[in-house]
């Protein structure tokens, strides 16, 4: 397998947490250092890491990083709004670079990041977990198949908790994260992408602030991102999406839901139930006959975090495209494109 790729960290708050326990799942990598300027978050990422955590180095913020010449790889965690000037410093070294979603907060940032990429020494890697999901790529795979025969609709459904709170609880304002259909629903703007295997034309979208951090202030302010809406994108190839998101929604029993319909059939994806529903065609009033699959996680992979085991499958997939065995399968062209739908 060769020697390890060492890692570094920038910003280690809650998803680098579930960075490092997936990497930790995978034997030939190591996590060596961090850029991190909060005490506590230093702390908490030593205490993940274990023992590998005493030989941590630690840096104040991404420059001092990227002048460490024992790296391989970085991940970078922090805060949306930090991601053009984080990303500054890695574009000058050869460091291969996961960026966490969305790409950046704005579209000027996000076209400039994605440039720069062209042209990095290193690959680039835009960290888009959804379309790793066990599910969603078997999902997928049977859509480009033509199991449903062509593909006229596509629907995705998120119904899921509320914002969860943030070191300053930065991600409450739109002006730090992109506001809520970039900062959440990158994702799923991607997997639209993905799945129709085209581009966005034209997108509609109706939202509003209902019912989450109402009564939240901060220095005065009110929160102003989005908790619910309803948002529908035309493809260029004539397909229809919409997306559904609820984010006080935290009862459903399936937080992700994704439909796509064909002319000769509809497929479901659910999770975390992890199953696939194929339902063919039968004319009016003729007996439905739909197939159930259970699509199989690592059991590992679950319990690292709270994605479904897709930051482990990710993480394998980036690692192959490092070491020159894989494709870069999310480019920062696609990072830029789900940034310009939300």
């Amino acid at each position: 397998m060769g020697e390890k790729m060492r890692y570094g960290i920038i910003g280690c708050g809650m998803i680098a947490q579930e960075h490092i326990r997936n990497l930790a799942l995978l034997s030939d990598v190591e996590v060596v250092a961090i850029a991190e300027p909060v005490e506590a978050c230093v702390a908490m990422t030593k205490a993940t890491l274990g023992g590998a955590g005493e030989a941590l180095r630690v840096y104040p913020d991404a420059a001092a990083l990227a002048q460490d010449t024992q790296l391989d790889a970085v991940i970078v965690s922090s805060p949306n709004f930090t991601h053009r000037a984080v990303l500054d410093p890695l574009f000058e070294t050869g460091l291969h670079i996961l960026c966490e979603k969305p790409l950046c907060t704005t579209l000027e940032d996000a076209r400039w990041a994605a440039a720069k990429a062209t042209k990095h020494k290193g690959i680039f890697w835009t960290a888009m977990e959804y379309r790793f999901m066990p599910p969603a790529v078997a999902f997928v795979e049977q859509v480009h198949a033509m199991r449903i025969g062509k593909l006229r609709m596509l629907s995705i459904r998120e119904h899921r908790f509320p914002f969860l709170p943030k070191i300053g609880d930065w991600n409450r304002f739109s002006v730090n994260t992109g506001g809520t259909m970039v900062e959440k629903c990158c994702h799923f703007f991607d997997l639209m992408r993905l799945i129709t295997q085209s581009e966005a034309v034209r997108v509609y979208c109706s939202g509003a602030m209902d019912v989450n951090h109402l009564d939240e202030r901060y220095d005065g302010k009110t929160p102003d991102i989005i908790d619910n809406s309803y948002t529908v994108v035309d493809f260029a190839n004539g397909v229809r999406a919409m997306l559904d998101l609820s984010m006080f929604a935290d009862g459903a029993d399936n937080q992700e839901e994704i439909t796509a319909v064909g002319d000769k059939a509809r497929l479901d994806m659910l999770v975390p139930e992890s199953v696939i529903i194929y339902s063919p065609r039968t004319g009016f009033m003729a007996a439905k006959t739909p197939e159930r699959m259970r699509i199989s996680v690592d059991a590992e992979a679950l319990e690292a975090g709270t994605h479904h085991g897709s930051i482990f499958y990710q993480h394998q997939a980036f690692l192959a495209a490092a070491r020159g065995d894989g494709p870069v399968q999310v480019s920062a062209e696609d990072g830029l494109r789900a940034v310009a739908i939300g």
